[in-house]
Formats: C-alpha cells, sequence, structure tokens
C-alpha cells in the first residue's frame, strides 16, 4: 500500500473498496497465524497499520463535513435541499475543502481546518472558546 497522500486523494469508493480487501486479507492472516501456515508474521502489522489508516481518512473526511455543514450560514444555505458533500484535503492550506452541491449546481465551499488545538479542560474552554476550524466559507 502507498502512504497516507495517495489514501487522501482516492475517492470514498476506492478507499472502502481497498477497505473491505484488507479486512479480508486480515481475515486470512488470522487463520495462517492460527494454523502456524503463516511465513511473515510482519504482514499482519502492516495490513493493521493500512486498515487503520483508511479508517482515519474516511473519518476526517466525514468530521470536515460535519463540521462545515454546522456553520450557521451553510446550514442556512444546506437547509431543506438534497445535497452531496465532498470533502479533499488540501496540503497548501493544511485543510479540508468541502465542497456542498445539489444536482451538479455548487451550494458552497467551505475551508476546514481540523488541526486547530483544542482547549482540554474547562478552564481552558471557558476562557479559550471552541477554535474556529472552518477558515473561510463561500456560500453561493
Amino acid at each position: 500500500m502507498g502512504n497516507i497522500v495517495e489514501l487522501r486523494e482516492m475517492s470514498n469508493a476506492d478507499l472502502e473498496e481497498k477497505l473491505e480487501g484488507l479486512r479480508e486479507e486480515a481475515f486470512n492472516l488470522r487463520f495462517q497465524v492460527a494454523g502456524r501456515r503463516l511465513q511473515n508474521t510482519a504482514r499482519v502489522k502492516v495490513v493493521r497499520r493500512d486498515v487503520a489508516q483508511i479508517l482515519s481518512v474516511l473519518r476526517n473526511r466525514q468530521v470536515a463535513i460535519d463540521t462545515a455543514a454546522s456553520h450557521p450560514d451553510v446550514a442556512n444555505a444546506l437547509k431543506g435541499k438534497e445535497w452531496n458533500a465532498d470533502a479533499r484535503f488540501i496540503y497548501e492550506d493544511s485543510a479540508y475543502s468541502v465542497n456542498f452541491d445539489e444536482d451538479g449546481s455548487e451550494l458552497a465551499t467551505v475551508m476546514v481546518d481540523l488541526n486547530k488545538k483544542q482547549p482540554r479542560t474547562r478552564r481552558e474552554r471557558a476562557k479559550l472558546g471552541r477554535p474556529k476550524q472552518i477558515v473561510n466559507y463561500d456560500v453561493k
């Protein structure tokens, strides 16, 4: 498998397909371990790491979409519409670009930075508030 950069460039459908193949391989590897037929025991660790990376990419995309959709201006633009969302990681901005569309027409574009430091304690949350993860947005 490739690295995280290649995973972030893949579509959700491709990631789901690759995830299904890796889970099947992990299942077969567990049987080989139990039957003491596995030659390359390091492969188990590699497959587990690859599954975790794919799940992380899919989860981060979903969190970026949920964060973008929760912004009040974007939520108003999406209200009552059948929308689809696509999140892509932009390395230059170190943020996710989330595009909302309905039947091919663009509704909104939002830049979401999930790397903002979250306050850990109640005192920090009261003092600093929630970090603004939405960098900028454009509602059509």
